[in-house]
């Protein structure tokens, strides 16, 4: 083991060159660790860790629709606004040059629990910009058999632990109607 020395006292320390094997393990680290950081940046973008995503296969888009809603509103929540994604694409691509086929279908259900609200902010009145929650339902269209349901993690606290939970139940529940 090699203990740090500072430089005044150095001069009067041999100098000390690793093994071989040292070398080669030494070697065999840095090798592993530059390949894994390479891995790291081609991974897809979903790989976000601030966003949750479950699949569903074998259903159709509009009774997920369906189900998300029927799961928002079994949670007591009301005023549930629909942004219908897909639709806004397609109508701004000649506008703006994006291809206007991004998404199969693609619609974002946002609403308001006033629990949820009240504790975030209690615990800081700056967490009004978490509010509305969201859930997105949406097929891509590159495998438009597969729907997804995403949701955005809230605030590291106990009360964005309790939204997490919120979305998480909602979400199990949409699935859970599906089977």
């Amino acid at each position: 083991m090699v203990a740090f020395v500072p430089a005044t006292a150095s001069e009067h320390l041999p100098a000390i060159t690793p093994s071989p094997s040292r070398r080669r393990g030494a070697c065999l680290r840095l090798g592993v660790g530059l390949l894994s950081a390479v891995l790291t940046l081609f991974q897809p973008a979903a790989a976000d860790p601030g966003i949750v995503t479950r699949e569903i296969a074998g259903a159709a888009f509009e009774d997920v629709a369906f189900a998300l809603s029927d799961a928002i509103a079994a949670e007591g929540i009301g005023n549930i606004s629909t942004s219908h994604f897909s639709d806004m694409l397609k109508r701004t691509a000649p506008d703006l040059g994006h291809p206007p086929e991004l998404f199969a279908d693609a619609r974002i259900y946002t609403f308001c629990s006033a629990r949820a609200a009240a504790r975030l902010s209690i615990e800081s009145p700056h967490h009004i910009a978490l509010c509305p929650l969201s859930i997105a339902v949406y097929r891509i269209q590159a495998d438009s058999k597969i729907i997804h349901l995403g949701y955005r993690h809230s605030a590291a606290t106990s009360g964005g632990a309790e939204v997490d939970a919120l979305l998480e139940r909602i979400v199990r529940r949409t699935v859970d109607t599906l089977r």
